[in-house]
């Protein structure tokens, strides 16, 4: 994802990846000042299926002007930011079909997306915090205070089966929705 901000959904049947990408096609985002963000998506098997013992699919939805090409400014405000992570965070409240796991942009996400024991990768990335994010700065020339770190797990969303698999950060998560569990940022806030 690079300095791309996207929603990522990982599943394990492809036609459900399929299907929810399409949901996505001609989908816009409206903003609080009433301009509209465009999204687009694309499915992709994991990087790591060949290593892995049932096949992962990667469904991806970003938002145009949301990363390093075609910037669009105000698309980084917190108002405008945020509106656009509560869209993604309500779609997966949602959801109908299962998933193996969601975020929306994460640094290392694409490693912890297959890690078979995520008990030490979150147990590292709850307890190392950043208090900036510099890969905004880059791209956008804005003081990297103004935007939330992407080293922080930034709302992780995983299914009970994982869930029960940790064992340090448990009490890092809250339920999401029923059988699946959220890592929330203190920041974050569902505006509606």
């Amino acid at each position: 994802m690079g300095l791309n901000y996207s929603l990522g959904i990982t599943f394990i049947k492809e036609k459900d990846a399929d299907v929810c990408s399409k949901e996505f096609f001609n989908q816009k985002i409206v903003l609080p000042d009433g301009n509209l963000a465009e999204l687009f998506s694309y499915v992709s098997e994991h990087a790591d299926n060949q290593k892995m013992q049932e096949k992962l699919y990667v469904l991806s939805v970003s938002v145009n002007g949301l990363g390093n090409v075609d910037i669009d400014l105000r698309l980084f405000e917190t108002s405008n930011f945020y509106t656009i992570r509560d869209f993604f965070y309500q779609y997966l409240r949602d959801l109908k079909k299962d998933f193996e796991f969601a975020h929306f942009e994460l640094e290392a996400a694409d490693y912890l997306m297959c890690a078979e024991e995520m008990t030490e990768d979150i147990a590292f990335l709850v307890k190392n915090l950043s208090v900036a994010d510099e890969g905004a700065q880059k791209v956008t020339g804005i003081n990297p205070s103004e935007f939330l770190s992407k080293r922080y797990i930034d709302g992780i969303i995983i299914p009970f089966k994982n869930y029960r698999k940790l064992k340090n950060a448990q009490s890092e998560f809250q339920i999401f929705k029923p059988n699946y569990y959220w890592l929330p940022l203190k920041e974050f806030k569902f505006s509606k």
